[in-house]
């Protein structure tokens, strides 16, 4: 009953939001001092809100109209893709997820770990720390970090730059490897739902955010931002086997993938006209497992101008089940992605041949998760228009189109950022300019509105200047 008690604390108090109202606080309560509950129960809890409500839910939905891997057909997320109603409420729910469930449950469970000695459970919380401020940064710019999920002794806290989030990101990937390769009590086992408490893998996983993060510094000082991705890329994935991934979900109703779950009972998303565009032409393989034929032929939806139609039933293609499924991993970070990045560093530092060598091998990494091999991927890349035959061809065209087909459908926020970041691939919506940010939620409007930014879904964030 304790447990109980304190999970509902965290969960219906708005003590440890960036920002609170006053009225609804109840002072007898210290949740900065939770007893009862476990980091067995804390870390599970965590992780699982990391992997659905942040990575699973509305900002992957969204972020994948607005980045064209879908075209929104019906209701909320066909008024998102015509640029209607980006207003304060739109990602209201997954901020109050992020800082009360994710950030400060992760920050009980590395000061519990500190204090019981368990290494294994203080390095994987600050890579998942790491890894949600850093999603978290990509999606809004600015957010409160630093000062943020102390409760009453702070509930107006200030915004760190998105700069400045990345740098602790860093720190946190840094102070995990130190942890994990500590000498600790136990593992997390059963409790770590990704890598049962496999220190190696964590560290792995370390080194590839820790590359990701430092490519998005590719605008403010290209060549050193290269490296340091190169020099993180060394000690990360080697393989698929190796990927950030969580593959435990279920057939049950409150188990499926929350992809599946929207696709099968709300059927808002219809496959983009973009991405047909992109993979027709070069009789790309992938794309018969992507999207669900009508009459013999994919009828891809346009972006922005998209009919109505709910379920992909009528007018247009819907998302294949070869990807849409109730059981398909969701992907935090994969091998396939670290190569991309590989391939776009060395591109920065005119490492022609090891640029064209990693792309190369991040396109068949990407083509074999979806089963194609062998000769299949051999007639792809011999396309000049996918694998230029000279290595100085290559342009960063190539290697961010590449990996945003490879990003579908499931890290479409992280296809969001590359476009942002780099431009590419070359996407227009016919109503407008497509969003540069997440707005900030209204709850922080409401509640810390001297501290939210002044800025406009239209305004760029830091690593597109």
């Amino acid at each position: 009953m304790k447990l109980i008690k304190y999970i509902s604390i965290i969960t219906v108090f708005c003590l440890m939001l960036a920002g609170c109202d006053d009225t609804m606080l109840d002072y007898n309560t210290d949740p900065n001092n939770p007893t009862e509950a476990p980091n067995s129960t804390l870390l599970p809890t965590a992780m699982m809100s990391t992997i659905v409500n942040l990575s699973g839910t509305d900002p992957s939905w969204i972020s994948s109209v607005w980045v064209q891997h879908t075209a929104g057909v019906h209701a909320q997320l066909r008024d998102y893709d015509r640029l209607a109603g980006l207003d304060a409420s739109l990602v209201n729910n997954n901020w109050n997820n992020l800082y009360p469930t994710i950030f400060q449950n992760l920050n009980i469970v590395m000061e519990q770990a500190e204090e019981e000695g368990h290494n294994n459970f203080l390095g994987i919380a600050k890579v998942l720390k790491a890894y949600s401020a850093t999603y978290a940064a990509d999606m809004w710019g600015d957010i409160p970090l630093s000062e943020a999920n102390q409760g009453i002794d702070n509930l107006t806290p200030v915004y760190d730059s998105q700069q400045e989030v990345y740098e602790q990101a860093l720190d946190l990937l840094s102070e995990a490897r130190t942890a994990l390769n500590a000498e600790t009590v136990g593992i997390a086992g059963s409790s770590d739902l990704i890598y049962g408490g496999d220190a190696d893998a964590w560290i792995r996983a370390s080194y590839a955010l820790e590359a990701k993060i430092h490519n998005r510094w590719s605008n403010h000082d290209p060549a050193g931002s290269a490296q340091r991705a190169l020099d993180a890329a060394v000690s990360a994935f080697q393989s698929v086997d190796h990927d950030l991934t969580f593959d435990n979900f279920g057939t049950g109703s409150t188990e499926q993938h929350p992809w599946y779950q929207e696709a099968f009972d709300r059927g808002h998303h219809a496959f983009s006209e973009s991405m047909f565009n992109a993979m027709d032409p070069v009789d790309d393989p992938r794309l018969e497992l992507f999207a669900i034929p009508r009459d013999g032929e994919i009828v891809p939806a346009p972006n922005g101008e998209a009919e109505a139609d709910q379920f992909a039933a009528s007018i247009y293609s819907g998302l294949s089940e070869n990807i849409i499924s109730a059981t398909a991993p969701q992907q935090l970070m994969t091998y396939g992605e670290l190569l991309f990045i590989e391939a776009e560093a060395h591109l920065r530092l005119e490492n022609f041949t090891e640029a064209h060598n990693a792309y190369e091998q991040a396109v068949r990494t990407s083509l074999g998760y979806h089963g194609v091999e062998g000769a299949e991927a051999d007639a792809f890349l011999a396309q000049e228009e996918v694998l230029p035959a000279n290595p100085a061809d290559l342009e960063l065209d190539h290697i961010m189109t590449q990996k945003w087909i490879s990003h579908f459908p499931f890290q479409a926020v992280e296809a969001y950022t590359d476009f942002r970041r780099t431009g590419y691939p070359e996407l227009t919506n016919p109503v407008g300019a497509i969003p540069n940010r997440f707005p900030y939620p209204q709850v922080e409007i409401d509640n810390n509105r001297d501290n939210v930014p002044e800025v406009t879904i239209n305004t760029p964030v830091w690593f597109q200047n």
